[in-house]
């Protein structure tokens, strides 16, 4: 009878321990996690670690060494997207043109364009509810 209450505050000792709840390998998950989407966008591990240091600077290395791994043995493409501008709209070519460099991204340009002016739907018009029909 006298250990349960001791194995009682035991317990409730140890159910706030990380260790048990698996909730500091959530937290370096996460930061390796943050590491490799840095290194795959291009940003060095030093930028990285300043924008989130409230992670684990050791994490974020890991992760982005591992992405860099990958990178290197060819099993991922920095390149996949379109890379985005400061200003938030995609990056203009060398030349300054704003215009795609040779005839195949001019054609494949006008093509998104004409799919996404397709895609838009014209505005609904709000039609007026009609008066109820109360005789006053």
């Amino acid at each position: 009878m006298r250990r349960l209450p001791l194995l009682l505050m035991v317990m409730g000792l140890l159910a706030g321990c990380d260790k048990l709840t698996g909730a500091a390998d959530q937290k370096i998950a996460d930061a390796e996690a943050i590491g490799f989407a840095c290194r795959v966008s291009g940003e060095s591990p030093e930028d990285c670690m300043k924008e989130n240091d409230a992670r684990s600077p050791s994490s974020i290395l890991d992760g982005w060494k591992s992405a860099d791994e990958d990178i290197k043995a060819g099993k991922l493409d920095p390149h996949m997207g379109t890379p985005v501008g400061k200003d938030g709209g995609a990056d203009k070519p060398a030349d300054g043109t704003g215009k795609p460099a040779d005839a195949a991204d001019a054609k494949a340009a006008d093509a998104k364009a004409a799919d996404a002016k397709k895609d838009e739907k014209p505005a609904k018009q709000d039609h007026p509810k009609e008066e109820s029909k109360v005789k006053h």
